[in-house]
């Protein structure tokens, strides 16, 4: 074979060999690169760095287990759906302003990220913005952001934004 034809076929099959490894799927939350079928959250990676670097979390306050915030969070989710809500374990705790958002897993339920509001005196778990479940191969983070942004009129963008799960279940 003459050089001129091996450096035109050399791209061609090195591309060739390329697309034949990777591809892209759609399952039900969204689209996926798969190098080798080894799915791969390309769209949820890149929401995740513009997300870290246009937020601003000079406002949000994580939570510990003193605070009256993360105790009153720890009781409604308690609360919400007895006997299976009752065994919760808190991974983190977000608050700002009136607006609480909690992480939790639980012995017999799916995890949930699940959102508070304090309106005066009462406090309630919004029933629209409570994600349960797991988003594998999806990254958690942008994935749950969108969806709770989507469920509320005037979501508290802060908070939510700087929500970065730290649940095993969600790693």
């Amino acid at each position: 074979m003459r050089l001129r034809k091996s450096l035109i076929l050399l791209p061609i099959a090195s591309v060739l060999v390329v697309l034949s490894h990777i591809g892209w799927i759609r399952d039900d939350l969204g689209i996926l690169l798969t190098v080798d079928e080894r799915p791969i959250d390309v769209i949820g990676n890149i929401e995740n760095q513009l997300n870290q670097l246009n937020r601003n979390c000079d406002s949000v306050e994580r939570l510990t287990v003193s605070n009256k915030k993360y105790q009153l969070a720890q009781s409604l989710i308690d609360g919400y759906s007895p006997p299976d809500s009752s065994n919760s374990k808190i991974a983190s705790v977000w608050a700002m302003d009136d607006w609480i958002l909690v992480e939790v897993e639980f012995k017999d339920l799916l995890p949930a990220v699940v959102l508070i509001e304090k309106a005066d005196a009462d406090a309630f778990i919004v029933p629209d913005a409570v994600w349960s479940g797991y988003t594998n191969p999806h990254l958690p983070a942008p994935f749950i952001r969108k969806f709770l942004m989507h469920k509320l009129a005037s979501p508290p963008l802060a908070l939510i934004n700087c929500f970065e799960p730290h649940s095993n279940a969600f790693r």
